[in-house]
């Protein structure tokens, strides 16, 4: 059976007993990475890369913990890690959309559901920036897909995105607060 990468996002609001679980994991299983973010006081967002096999295994784990909210990815788009580890300069762009997740899981799936499903510029991922840990996507994208995603939201997630926005000619100076 041929395995592929996957990733294992969590979040949680006891931070040291997602420190103890995490230790758990990195001693039990063939994890390749491992990031960790206290994203608000009291919250911790922690982000696994394994084979798909492993992660399913460590989803069993996670769905059996209290205070823990997960979710995995297979079949990640490249773009959404490499827009996560890197801030970019946000070049001049014709239409900005910019999407506020209540939690960082909420963040990153969305992120990789936008990059495969839409013709966008991931710019930016920030993760626990907000009140509570809200996360906010900034894309780059045409009007008709930025319209797109909007009509999506609503069937997506119906009660994890807050809020969204679309700017059409962002001002340079607005671009570099991104």
């Amino acid at each position: 059976m041929t395995s592929h990468t996957a990733i294992c996002l969590w979040e949680t609001n006891r931070i040291a007993a997602g420190f103890a679980l995490l230790d758990r994991l990195l001693k039990d299983y063939p994890i390749s990475f491992v990031k960790h973010y206290r994203i608000c006081p009291g919250k911790a967002f922690f982000v696994l890369i394994a084979d798909t096999d492993v992660i399913q295994q460590i989803e069993l784990i996670l769905g059996a913990e209290k205070q823990i909210q997960y979710k995995t990815i297979t079949g990640l788009h490249p773009d959404v890690l490499s827009t996560f580890q890197h801030k970019q300069k946000i070049p001049s762009v014709s239409h900005l959309g910019i999407y506020e997740c209540s939690t960082s899981v909420a963040v990153f799936h969305l992120a990789n559901h936008i990059a495969w499903h839409h013709q966008v510029q991931l710019l930016s991922l920030q993760i626990g920036i907000g009140l509570c840990g809200k996360s906010i996507l900034t894309i780059s994208a045409s009007y008709s897909d930025l319209k797109a995603i909007e009509d999506e939201l609503s069937q997506l997630y119906p009660k994890e995105i807050v809020s969204y926005a679309h700017i059409s000619d962002p001002s340079s100076e607005l671009l570099t607060l991104l």
